[in-house]
């Protein structure tokens, strides 16, 4: 079963379908998106550049204690990744840049947009194999480079931004979104 992203804002199904399916394998977090529709423009072509200036799916995952301290996860269509430790201070974000090698993101076309599978090994995000983690998922689909023009969530801020840790959910093991 698929779960479908609504807008970030009004929180109806969007022109711009996209689904995510997720898991918890014995070593990682695996989020499968599938994003139709797309102009498939990517901002950057450099890991840990402004990818969410163009089109992306991401996710934020918070394995500890700290709502205010998350990790973010982006893929690019054009299969680029950002990968940072976030911690919030206020309305400020604090961005500790991460190694995008240790994690994994497989980009193909699909229908009239892309498929992105991003893999995010436990011991990337300090997760212990029966802890508890809270995420959220989005996308950002800028119709060939308007910024911000449609911003999905599947749990939706109710915002223009997506940094909004208390609309994280809890990521179960066997659960269906």
């Amino acid at each position: 079963m698929k779960a479908r992203l609504k807008d970030n804002i009004t929180f109806q199904y969007s022109d711009f379908l996209t689904e995510l399916d997720y898991e918890i394998s014995d070593d990682a977090f695996i989020f499968e998106f599938f994003c139709y529709d797309s102009k498939l423009f990517s901002f950057c072509d450099n890991d840990n550049g402004e990818l969410f200036n163009g089109d992306v799916a991401e996710v934020f995952i918070r394995t500890g204690n700290d709502e205010n301290e998350y990790y973010e996860i982006e893929v690019a269509p054009n299969g680029r990744k950002f990968f940072a430790k976030i911690k919030r201070n206020g309305t400020d974000l604090d961005f500790a840049f991460l190694n995008t090698e240790n994690i994994t993101a497989e980009v193909s076309p699909y229908k009239s947009g892309y498929k992105a599978i991003i893999r995010i090994p436990f011991d990337s995000v300090d997760y212990k194999k029966g802890g508890e983690a809270y995420f959220n998922a989005f996308r950002i689909e800028t119709e060939g480079g308007i910024p911000e023009k449609n911003l999905l969530a599947l749990y939706p801020t109710t915002t223009g931004k997506f940094h909004d840790p208390s609309v994280f959910h809890k990521l179960n093991e066997g659960e269906v979104v």
